[in-house]
């Protein structure tokens, strides 16, 4: 495999140039030649940066318009196999891989084929601020979710949290150099094409948010496997607008984060895959799902945000039902 034949994938929208711009340029750094950039509804003119970056080998995708990142991806990754990609590395356009991370990666890669077919293989980069369980020094069995949750939510996991904030439930801190997972985002995800072959493009229908957890889930659900690799380090230049540690809980981040189509679409396609992929035993699942609104209610009251709730609301009955694509009260 050499570094030719590896095409880095990103979709970059709005008024994002300069973010963009730093992830080319750490992207190059790596040893990457082929870029595929997705115009999806940017301010700008993408274009430009075909001459801005001349050793680049940059191909543009034009969605026209923002479609939303599955429809964005899954264009990305279909030009990187029409253009003879052999491994594609996706990254968002705001992702500045660390260096040597696709080294670290190919190098896992390498080691985990060994034992898993390559049509059921990736590896992933490793982001402090988006696997925050991980840098904690968590075990995968607390980091993955577990079946039957409702938005991350398992009553099973209460006396854990509880436990976890005493002083004798400190974490680790020792983050380990591999660690499996069920499911994994697009940022920093790499893999061979044969993959796509098996299991497909990313499902157009999500939209936005989640569309990631449903392509990925398709690879461990056929018995393959996602490795993160700790060595391999991608810098979040922007944070998302409902990570964690911006709020006092998950709860706050629903209600109080930026941008109502966002909420919408994430828990409309997260509900939609805990009650079509995550469901094993129907009353836990309602259990999870019944205690998990009750406490949405309870600080939507005390926040002041009942309006969004009931945004929620709706995106839970959406989502339960199957009611996806774009839902034309929340344009992107």
């Amino acid at each position: 495999m050499t570094l030719a034949s590896i095409f880095a994938v990103t979709v970059t929208y709005g008024q994002r140039r300069s973010l963009l711009e730093q992830m080319l340029t750490a992207t190059l750094a790596e040893g990457i030649r082929h870029i595929i950039v997705v115009d999806n509804g940017a301010d700008w003119d993408v274009s430009e940066l075909v001459s801005q970056y001349p050793d680049a080998g940059l191909h543009m995708v034009s969605m026209g318009s923002n479609q939303g990142s599955a429809a964005g991806f899954a264009a990305g990754i279909s030009a990187a196999m029409q253009a003879g990609a052999e491994m594609i590395w996706l990254l968002d356009d705001d992702n500045r891989p660390g260096v040597g991370a696709l080294p670290a990666l190919l190098t896992a890669y390498q080691q985990e084929a060994r034992s898993t077919a390559t049509d059921r293989l990736a590896v992933l980069a490793y982001r402090p601020d988006h696997q925050p369980g991980v840098a904690m020094g968590l075990p995968a069995r607390r980091v993955n979710v577990r079946r039957d949750s409702f938005c991350g939510f398992h009553v099973l996991d209460i006396p854990y949290k509880l436990w976890s904030r005493t002083p004798w439930g400190r974490k680790s801190g020792v983050v380990p150099d591999i660690m499996y997972l069920r499911v994994a985002p697009y940022s920093g995800l790499l893999f061979r094409r044969e993959l796509i072959v098996a299991i497909g493009l990313p499902d157009t229908s999500f939209v936005l948010y989640a569309d990631d957890t449903e392509f990925t889930w398709r690879i461990t659900a056929a018995g393959g496997e996602i490795t993160l690799v700790t060595a391999a380090l991608v810098e979040d230049l922007e944070s998302s607008w409902n990570i964690k540690a911006l709020f006092r809980n998950s709860f706050a981040g629903w209600l109080e984060g930026v941008g109502d189509f966002r909420a919408y679409y994430g828990m409309r396609n997260y509900s939609y895959i805990d009650s079509r992929l995550r469901c094993h035993f129907k009353f836990l699942f309602f259990l999870n799902r019944r205690v998990y609104i009750i406490l949405l209610w309870f600080f939507s009251k005390r926040w002041g945000r009942r309006s969004r709730y009931h945004l929620l609301r709706n995106a839970i009955d959406d989502g339960l039902m199957g009611r996806l694509g774009v839902n034309s009260k929340f344009p992107l």
